[in-house]
């Protein structure tokens, strides 16, 4: 694969992923079930496709105080972070 086409999928991954962990923090901040449970099962596709298990094991977990949902996204920042090191690292 070409460098282009994995800038492109890290760049896809990394805005999917942020979309979908803000989503489900705004859900369990809402208390949203249904919103949570989409959000949880997008959010985990994401990680197993990109091999990202850390960020998928603690999106499978409770978010009920603000540092759960701080550890979240610096686990979200951290993942991005290592898929794109990873890469780079083929390239």
């Amino acid at each position: 694969m070409d460098s282009d086409t994995c800038d492109l999928l890290l760049d896809a991954a990394a805005a999917d992923t942020t979309e979908w962990t803000e989503r489900l923090a705004l859900a369990w901040q809402q208390g949203n079930a249904e919103e949570q449970s989409r959000a949880r099962h997008s959010l985990k596709g994401i990680c197993g496709n990109f091999g990202m298990t850390l960020l998928f094991d603690r999106c499978a977990g409770t978010l009920a105080a603000d540092e759960a949902l701080q550890d979240l996204r610096d686990c979200r920042d951290a993942s991005l972070a290592a898929l794109r090191a990873a890469v780079s690292g083929l390239q």
